[in-house]
């Protein structure tokens, strides 16, 4: 497996769309975070990480986004919201894990994190080769450099960098590097002797069936060396 990785092509308007999806994803990432940190001070709230991030994306999905003030939230695809979670729950379990030993998790920040992932609910889809590429839940959108390729991918994650957008995928395939063949100019001397010699010293030799036609070209020419090729007869009895 392995990742393509694309800018996109957008317009002032799908700046502005993608840029609201980012926030929307840092928000709930921020939102769920902030609740389960508060969960750990209460001790009648039993269970682990997971269990009460599943409980506070329920709260979130019922309660939360029908509340008047975070109505905003419904514009954008349920998708963003859903992967937020994953994405907080991943980052729980590797804080959890003493091998990794990764630092307490932080609040997402407009300025170093602007980023959202999204997926298809019905499975993989295709990815045709081309300059355009269909996000799941999103819309088609223009790429800068085509993908060479038709491939299969389920979850898309769209990124700015240095003011640019990226869409970024993984493929369910090896990859396999270019193969570049070295070469050198040689000159070419077509001769009679020899089919071919180059001018590094190899040489070809003519096809054996280049050698017969040669020879039953001859025979011919010899055996109507006297005749005139302007009567008929003179090619009935040739060939």
């Amino acid at each position: 497996m392995y990742a393509i990785k694309r800018e996109l092509k957008l317009n002032n308007q799908e700046k502005s769309f993608f840029a609201g999806c980012a926030g929307f994803s840092r928000f709930v990432y921020n939102h769920g975070l902030s609740l389960l940190k508060s969960t750990w001070d209460i001790p009648e709230i039993c269970g682990s990480d997971s269990k009460r991030l599943d409980a506070i994306k329920k709260v979130f999905t019922n309660i939360t986004k029908k509340q008047t003030e975070y109505l905003w939230t419904n514009k954008y695809s349920s998708r963003i919201y859903q992967n937020a979670f994953r994405d907080l729950k991943k980052a729980f379990s590797r804080w959890r894990e003493p091998k990794i030993k990764a630092d307490l998790l932080r609040f997402k920040k407009k300025k170093h994190n602007c980023s959202f992932t999204v997926d298809s609910s019905h499975g993989k889809v295709l990815v045709q080769e081309g300059k355009k590429i269909k996000i799941p839940t999103l819309g088609t959108f223009s790429l800068k450099e085509s993908i060479p390729y038709n491939c299969v991918s389920q979850t898309f994650t769209i990124s700015r960098e240095a003011g640019k957008w990226y869409v970024s995928f993984a493929v369910s395939a090896s990859y396999i590097p270019e193969m570049k063949h070295s070469y050198k100019k040689v000159g070419i001397d077509l001769g009679i002797k020899t089919f071919a010699t180059l001018s590094d010293g190899n040489t070809f030799e003519s096809p054996s069936s280049i050698k017969k036609a040669k020879t039953k070209l001859g025979k011919i020419q010899w055996r109507n060396r006297n005749k005139d090729a302007h009567q008929p007869s003179f090619w009935n009895r040739s060939i």
